[in-house]
């Protein structure tokens, strides 16, 4: 840890917060390649935002659920509502979310750092989650905090993996989307388009993905960390 630390601390002069230090703690051990998918601890989470843009819009609440041994665990589950300057028309329109609601709100600092405390280590999940991660690494680094460090399994992707495509197979993103992928896993959308409801729902896929994904082969850690071709 101390050599993460020394990394980042070369890259600003402002001391490293204490919540940085402490998810650091985390990482000083790789997990082993071989531990097997019902020993990993998933967490399924979701970011509603203004916008589509990491490094200029802003989180307007977070959505996660832990799973493990293919088991979802609701009586530990995240949701936060986060309260920004403005809310965009197009976001209250998708999410619902007003700034004047009356939600609880945290601020954007108490919110990031509640949802790393709440990630750990584990396996990140989410349905297109490079863009998650994205925008979370931006407000992190408001915070003079670095990048999360936890590996990250994208649903998108895995339910490509698991319908085994051929490499020369023209893949139609519309196939894959979450809505879709709902439909033909027969998972409820009901709160869809909220950070809580969709962080479920991606845990839910993920459940009635990973037995598919044993019969494919996937039996460990390293296996389902491996880049698919799509």
């Amino acid at each position: 840890m101390n050599k993460l630390l020394h990394i980042f601390s070369k890259k600003s002069n402002k001391p490293v917060p204490e919540f940085w230090k402490e998810y650091l703690t985390f990482f000083t051990e790789k997990q082993d390649g071989k531990t097997p998918l019902e020993k990993i601890r998933f967490v399924a989470f979701d970011t509603e935002t203004t916008g589509l843009n990491p490094q200029k819009d802003r989180i307007l609440s977070f959505g996660a659920v832990s799973l493990s041994g293919n088991k979802m665990d609701l009586s530990n589950s995240l949701e936060s509502y986060v309260v920004q300057d403005s809310t965009k028309k197009e976001a209250v329109l998708i999410h619902g979310i007003l700034q004047n609601g009356k939600e609880s709100k945290k601020s954007e600092e108490e919110a990031v750092i509640e949802f790393v405390r709440y990630a750990k280590n584990a396996v990140l999940v989410g349905h297109n989650v490079s863009f998650d991660i994205a925008i979370v690494n931006a407000a992190l680094k408001r915070l003079n905090a670095g990048p999360l460090k936890n590996k990250s399994l994208d649903t998108a992707k895995t339910a490509i993996r698991v319908d085994q495509h051929s490499p020369s197979t023209i893949i139609k993103s519309s196939d894959y989307n979450l809505d879709t992928l709902c439909k033909r896993y027969k998972i409820s959308m009901s709160n869809r388009h909220t950070a809580a409801g969709d962080a479920f729902i991606t845990a839910v896929l993920l459940m009635k993905m990973l037995p598919k994904l044993k019969k494919r082969g996937v039996n460990n850690f390293k296996d389902l960390l491996k880049r698919t071709p799509f």
